[in-house]
């Protein structure tokens, strides 16, 4: 193994322990590894920005079918998802990675975030094999694959949430990700140069996967319940609150209980007085003093 292939791994192991040793912001760790490594790639081949990837750093990070059965090449599933193919390559998917994935990872937790992203990459890395398997010339890289299994997770999980896809407007997530699967089906047959089998893979593991993950015991922490049913009942005055309290009644897993119930407080007016509500300790109050 090239020296400089072990130390790209060792940067991608430095990132994921050190955002599951802290707990915070994988998105931003993950997206400063994949800056590392493009400038290792570009270090190593100067005319790489110009002609694109030319070097034999690039292709032994990037994955192909055959890696499969070359143990000599084993660890490029995961190097791949950190390596891009150029710099708006890069700039796309860190752009997308930081903007949508704080979001998600604020609400489940920095090691389910961690454990939901390499699981859709992998699963995208899986299906491009699959449907490319025995063509040793074409390869896949970036993080896309993670990336779409992020969308997928988030759509699966708040799917009342409204994001943002490319330059369309904001949408409720759910119809993001049927958005999103749509455009990958439709580009497949007319574009080329786009692992788009990667994108589909990454979705659909983020769909099926996000509540499974969620249950895997991954915080040292209790977490304690924020508010009693009894006193959100009170404020879920609107349908869309009624909606996020029935989520919230309905799940088990307390971190996402608690991540909806902080949500459902953040849309929530005081029936008094129409203010914004607050917690304060376990007690419900709005910025007038009303206590709920």
């Amino acid at each position: 193994m090239e020296l400089l292939v072990i130390v790209a791994l060792l940067i991608i192991a430095g990132s994921l322990l050190y955002a599951a040793w802290k707990q915070m912001s994988m998105s931003v760790v993950t997206a400063i590894a994949c800056v590392a490594i493009f400038a290792m790639v570009v270090l190593d081949d100067p005319d790489f920005l110009d002609y694109g990837p030319n070097s034999y750093l690039f292709y032994d990070l990037a994955f192909t079918s055959s890696d499969l059965t070359d143990p000599s090449y084993i660890y490029t599933p995961l190097t791949s998802m950190y390596t891009h193919a150029s710099f708006m390559h890069l700039f796309i998917n860190i752009l997308v990675l930081v903007l949508m994935g704080i979001v998600l990872e604020q609400r489940i937790g920095t090691r389910h975030f961690m454990v939901l992203y390499l699981l859709a990459g992998l699963a995208g890395t899986l299906l491009f094999a699959a449907l490319n398997y025995g063509d040793e010339f074409v390869y896949v890289v970036g993080a896309s694959g993670a990336i779409s299994g992020i969308l997928g997770g988030f759509g699966r999980l708040y799917p009342s949430d409204k994001i943002m896809i490319l330059l369309l407007p904001p949408m409720p997530a759910w119809i993001a990700v049927i958005v999103f699967f749509v455009l990958q089906i439709i580009l497949i047959p007319v574009s080329s140069g786009i692992a788009y089998e990667a994108h589909l893979g990454g979705l659909a593991a983020g769909v099926v996967l996000a509540p499974l993950v969620l249950k895997l015991p991954l915080t040292r922490k209790k977490v304690k319940p924020r508010a009693t049913l009894s006193s959100l009942r009170k404020l879920a005055t609107t349908s869309e609150l009624v909606a996020m309290l029935n989520k919230i009644e309905q799940e088990s897993v307390p971190d996402v209980r608690n991540a909806w119930t902080d949500h459902f407080l953040a849309k929530a007016k005081c029936p008094h007085c129409g203010s914004a509500v607050r917690l304060d300790g376990s007690s419900i109050m709005c910025e007038k003093g009303h206590l709920l």
